[in-house]
């Protein structure tokens, strides 16, 4: 009689084949798949897309915030309050709005459908309902994917957020291009026919690792503050096809 032999596999769960660990994704510029994209709010009530995308078979996702808790998608300039600078979420998630669809993220149809979403309380996806943005889906963008340094939040005695100095990796989209073309929102309404900006944007990021810690050497817990946006974009009025697609 062996010494395991009392080790059965019956009415347990089936293992899978994984190499374990979360992988990111190095810093450079990708061309990507839209999977899914569909809206969510935080419990704070700050607005978001989750962007599901395909690279090169590897599952590339990111929750892209657009509002504030109050609803806003936009910061005052602090040096002049008059000004109104779009949030750097809301300008990411309206660029792949435009460089997929041509149309930005106000005139999106959405559409409820069941996909799988991650829920904090079971620790894993779970089939649920959300306003996916329909149009989206199957569409081909370039993606300039940061990968940075950050510190690990944990709650204090208040219930608030606050940076540990434990980090980890993430990734982030930074820029965005249409594709085929390679041209930025920015190049597109300035009317130029030639991309710039990406093989620029890929010369002095592809492969650093950037350290957005707030937190170094031990330091005590900060509340994070958030990082200042892009220039507001102009927009003219009628709309005309960036991309004409």
């Amino acid at each position: 009689m062996g010494l395991f032999n009392d080790m059965k596999t019956e009415g347990l769960e089936e293992t899978q084949d994984r190499l374990g660990g979360f992988s990111p994704f190095e810093t450079d510029i990708y061309e990507a798949e839209i999977k899914v994209a569909y809206a969510g709010q935080s419990a704070a009530g700050a607005r978001n897309v989750t962007l599901v995308a395909d690279i090169g078979g590897r599952e590339y996702r990111e929750t892209i915030y657009l509002t504030n808790r109050q609803g806003e998608n936009f910061y005052l300039n602090k040096n002049d309050k008059t000004k109104k600078v779009p949030l750097p979420g809301f300008t990411t998630m309206n660029d792949i709005c435009l460089v997929a669809s041509d149309k930005p993220i106000s005139d999106q149809d959405t559409e409820e459908k069941v996909v799988n979403v991650y829920d904090a309380d079971a620790k894993k996806e779970l089939p649920k309902s959300v306003q996916v943005l329909t149009e989206l889906t199957g569409k081909q963008v370039y993606l300039g994917i940061t990968n940075a340094l950050v510190n690990k939040n944990e709650k204090d005695g208040n219930g608030q957020y606050v940076a540990t100095a434990e980090t980890r990796n993430e990734n982030t989209i930074d820029k965005v291009f249409h594709y085929p073309t390679k041209m930025t929102v920015a190049e597109a309404r300035d009317g130029k026919t030639e991309p710039g900006f990406f093989d620029a944007w890929a010369k002095k990021n592809a492969g650093q690792v950037r350290d957005r810690r707030t937190v170094k050497d031990g330091q005590a817990g900060s509340n994070g503050k958030p990082s200042a946006g892009p220039p507001a974009a102009g927009s003219a009025t009628p709309r005309k096809s960036l991309f004409n697609s």
